[in-house]
């Protein structure tokens, strides 16, 4: 993990973008991640879960969306907050409006519906890259921000802010 292996002879390209390429360190990480998953749900607390654990879990997938988009296309996109709250929000009516309904498909629909908004929005997008593609994602989340200060009372989206 501190150290690397020497030269550039990967005979596969799966071998050459392995993210732990020694044995060893894999392993070592699988040890770890399944001590954690093991320990953390009997000894943690309600503070750790709901104020460290699972913001840190929503922002790694937010961070692994953008490490696609960037990393991987070249894409810059500045609108990943706006369609984060519209998955936060559509989770958020969902489980209200349907509370016997399981989570998992309420975060699924939340999904498909968060995509839904960014097939709205990305549509319109789709010749645009570099500087411009930054823009139009700033302009969208902007718009959702704009949305989502809006829509607040009794029988809009979100609930009045006391």
């Amino acid at each position: 993990m501190i150290y690397r292996e020497t030269g550039q002879f990967k005979p596969s390209y799966k071998s050459d973008t392995a993210v732990f390429p020694i044995a060893q360190d894999r392993w070592v990480v699988i040890f770890f991640v399944a001590i954690l998953a093991l320990v953390v749900p009997f000894f943690g607390t309600e503070y750790l879960f709901q104020a460290i654990l699972i913001p840190v879990l929503i922002y790694s997938v937010a961070a692994i969306g953008l490490n696609i988009l960037t990393g991987y296309c070249g894409q810059l996109s500045l609108g990943t907050g706006g369609f984060m709250a519209v998955g936060a929000v559509a989770c958020y009516k969902l489980s209200t409006a349907f509370p016997e309904m399981n989570l998992v498909v309420v975060l699924m629909m939340s999904g498909l519906i968060t995509a839904g908004v960014g097939l709205i929005f990305g549509i319109p997008s789709l010749r645009i890259k570099g500087f411009y593609l930054a823009v139009a994602t700033l302009a969208a989340q902007f718009f959702l921000n704009w949305l989502f200060n809006k829509m607040r009372g009794s029988k809009t989206i979100l609930p009045r802010v006391r």
